[in-house]
């Protein structure tokens, strides 16, 4: 048995092992392919500390992206004050 959430009703579900579709062997994963019994489609769930430290360096790349963008935004917004 494994305890799923479900990405479309966002509730945990209790799922058979009979409803495991597939599972492949990524080199930073492993994909496990579960029929979701709340929903009825196929969900897709990943596993592996590779790939969490895949996730979380996108994560922490975003968050520096849009904290430079937010102060080249104010940079722009200090200038345009001074040219005022």
């Amino acid at each position: 048995m494994l305890l799923i959430t479900c990405p479309v009703t966002r509730t945990d579900e209790l799922v058979a092992d009979r409803r495991i579709r597939s599972v492949t062997n990524h080199p930073t994963h492993v994909a496990m392919a579960v029929e979701c019994p709340a929903c009825g489609s196929v969900h897709v769930y990943r596993t592996g500390r590779r790939w969490e430290d895949a996730r979380r360096r996108v994560a922490e790349a975003g968050t520096r992206a849009a904290a430079a963008t937010a102060s080249a935004a104010s940079a722009r917004a200090a200038q345009e004050l001074t040219r005022a």
